[in-house]
């Protein structure tokens, strides 16, 4: 057994389902999942507490089977955030470089980057991560690192994720309920990007779409920077209402059927008959029934990806995309979706699975489970920098933000891999 040290618990807190996972890194750096606990989440809707008291019963019914099956007691764990209020703001800062011959100092990124953080948000915002997007020198931009370059003009460009205190606060209060410090939050889209995207696809630049039961998360990646980030207050429940309504069946019957039968598949027509919806003993004509599942489905998920598309399309990033479209998330086991998303964003699209990560088939080989992996990914980097600088862990939690984000900030100046 792992050393406690080594051994890392995230827990994401979907709409429909709550998925705590524990790892553990191996030699080769290597993350491999030891046990896993997934349960029906409830208390929550579209990524928001809406009762605490359910929700930290999922909380603790889901650590408990992970517990159970490692014989590994949970004290602290990364959580992950999303929802419609999550937002972000970009900040280009800018300094004059006065050194002896205008060579820049590790003490003016220093500078420059305690300015930059400087964001005039109101109490009722919390800043979730503060992400360097560039340095530029003059007029040169995406300056990796310009420590011992001469400049005049000094400058760089932050995203500054953020999003609302009382909706944080509430799952924050969910899981210390159950017990649990919180080591650290992550935005899940970050986390989903993390898991199912390649280094190539960051650099060249991707959308990632992570469709879960009450949300569909988005990252758009460029220059190996997430550039955009979005939650859309629309996931795979939606996709089971319309079934329900336009089927005149329970909610519960449609999440089956939707599980079993749906489909966007272009090729629908031809395997039309080899889909047997009668199985679950829906008294109508096996062919009709058939042709109005795939109408109700194929309308309500176009719907939604012709909403992202529209999204990404109105910041400008559309056209810079080679990489196409990366969709994970649970809805991304609707059949066709891909050839759907490819035909809607007009590029590639792909079924985005958790990258480099050992563990159970029925974790890694199912892309609903994207941004609980990803948490665990985003967390053992988070462990890696705490331990670079070596420092404890209760006096990493008790630094102050400044002073985290600049030992992080002279990390990458000294060409420390996080990939």
């Amino acid at each position: 057994m792992p050393s406690r040290d080594e051994m890392i618990a995230a827990i994401d807190i979907g709409t429909t389902k709550v998925t705590t996972l524990i790892g553990n890194i191996k030699k080769n750096n290597q993350i491999e999942i030891k046990s896993f606990g997934t349960v029906e989440c409830k208390g929550m809707k579209k990524g928001l507490v809406v009762d605490i008291n359910e929700s930290t019963k999922s909380i603790l019914n889901s650590i408990g089977i992970a517990e159970k099956s490692s014989n590994f007691f949970i004290d602290g764990a990364f959580i992950g955030v999303t929802g419609k209020h999550i937002s972000f703001i970009n900040n280009w800062t800018e300094i004059n470089i006065a050194s002896p011959g205008k060579i820049v100092r590790k003490s003016d990124v220093e500078k420059l980057l305690s300015i930059a953080n400087r964001i005039n948000l109101s109490s009722e915002h919390y800043v979730i991560h503060t992400l360097i997007k560039q340095f530029a020198i003059d007029d040169e931009k995406d300056i990796v690192d310009p420590v011992g370059l001469s400049t005049d003009k000094l400058a760089v460009e932050i995203l500054t994720i953020y999003g609302s205190v009382i909706p944080i606060k509430n799952v924050i209060n969910s899981v210390k309920a159950a017990n649990i410090e919180i080591e650290d939050i992550i935005l899940e889209a970050l986390a989903s990007s993390e898991a199912v995207l390649t280094p190539e696809e960051k650099e060249s630049g991707v959308i990632m779409l992570d469709i879960g039961g009450g949300t569909t998360d988005v990252a758009v990646y460029k220059n190996k920077k997430m550039v955009f980030t979005y939650c859309l207050p629309v996931g795979g429940d939606l996709i089971s209402n319309d079934i329900s309504i336009g089927l005149n069946i329970p909610f519960i019957k449609a999440e089956e059927i939707k599980k079993k039968f749906a489909n966007v598949d272009h090729n629908f027509y031809e395997t039309l008959n080899k889909v047997n919806i009668q199985d679950l003993k829906l008294d109508r004509n096996k062919t009709a029934l058939n042709i109005r599942l795939y109408s109700i489905v194929n309308d309500r998920v176009k719907e939604l990806l012709t909403l992202v598309k529209e999204k990404v399309e109105a910041y400008g990033f559309i056209h810079s995309i080679p990489c196409g479209v990366v969709i994970t998330g649970g809805t991304a086991n609707l059949k066709g979706i891909n050839a759907l998303a490819t035909e809607i964003f007009d590029m590639p699209a792909r079924i985005g699975y958790p990258l480099d990560i050992e563990g159970p088939a029925e974790i890694v080989n199912n892309p609903m489970y994207s941004t609980a992996c990803g948490l665990l990914k985003y967390a053992y980097q988070i462990r890696h920098f705490a331990d670079y600088n070596r420092i404890d862990e209760k006096k990493a939690k008790n630094k102050g933000f400044i002073a985290k984000f600049k030992d992080f900030i002279f990390k990458i100046l000294k060409n420390e891999n996080f990939e």
